[in-house]
C-alpha cells in the first residue's frame, strides 16, 4: 500500500531550536506523508505566498502550507497554562512565522529520496550559476572582439 495511505506511517519534525532537548520533553510535530496532489498544493501555496501583497494573506498561505498533513504534536507546553492538546486550530498560536517556514522546508526535504536530496544540495540556491555563465559568455565575446580588432 502507498505510504501516504498507511494509517500508522507518520514522521516527526523537530524544530532546530528543539533538537538539543531531551527526547522526553522535546516538542515534536507529527505529520503524515504527502501525496503527489498535496505536494502540488504545497508548491502552489508557496508560489502564492510570493505574490501576495497583503500580510494576512501571506500568513494564511504560510500556515496552510506548514499545517499540510499535520496530525498531532508531542510535548507542546504553554509556559503558564501547561500542556497544549493537539488541535489544528491552535497551530498558528504556538509557532512563529519563521518556525512555519522551517517546517515547510523540512516537509519538502522529508519527501525527497536520497538521490533527490543530492540533486537539490548540488544546485545553487540563487541565479549565480546563470550569472556565472553569462559573465563567462560576455568575457568570451569581449576577448573575441579584442582579438578581431588586433588582427586587423
Amino acid at each position: 500500500m502507498p505510504i501516504a495511505l498507511e494509517p500508522k506511517e507518520t514522521f516527526e519534525i523537530i524544530l532546530e531550536s528543539d533538537k538539543g532537548k531531551p527526547r522526553e520533553t522535546q516538542p515534536r510535530f507529527i505529520y503524515r506523508h504527502l501525496t503527489c496532489r498535496q505536494w502540488r498544493e504545497l508548491g502552489r501555496l508557496q508560489d502564492q505566498m510570493e505574490l501576495q501583497k497583503n500580510a494576512d494573506e501571506v500568513m494564511d498561505k504560510l500556515f496552510a502550507a506548514a499545517s499540510t498533513n499535520l496530525v498531532s504534536w508531542v510535548n507542546m507546553v504553554h509556559p503558564q497554562s501547561g500542556p497544549i492538546v493537539f488541535s489544528i486550530g491552535k497551530f498558528e498560536d504556538i509557532i512563529t512565522m519563521t518556525e512555519a517556514q522551517e517546517i515547510i522546508v523540512m516537509l519538502i526535504k522529508h519527501g525527497t529520496t536520497p538521490a533527490d536530496k543530492k540533486k537539490f544540495d548540488s544546485q545553487s540556491g540563487s541565479d549565480s550559476v546563470i550569472s556565472a555563465k553569462t559573465v563567462k559568455a560576455r568575457k568570451s565575446v569581449k576577448t573575441s572582439r579584442r582579438r578581431h580588432r588586433q588582427s586587423k
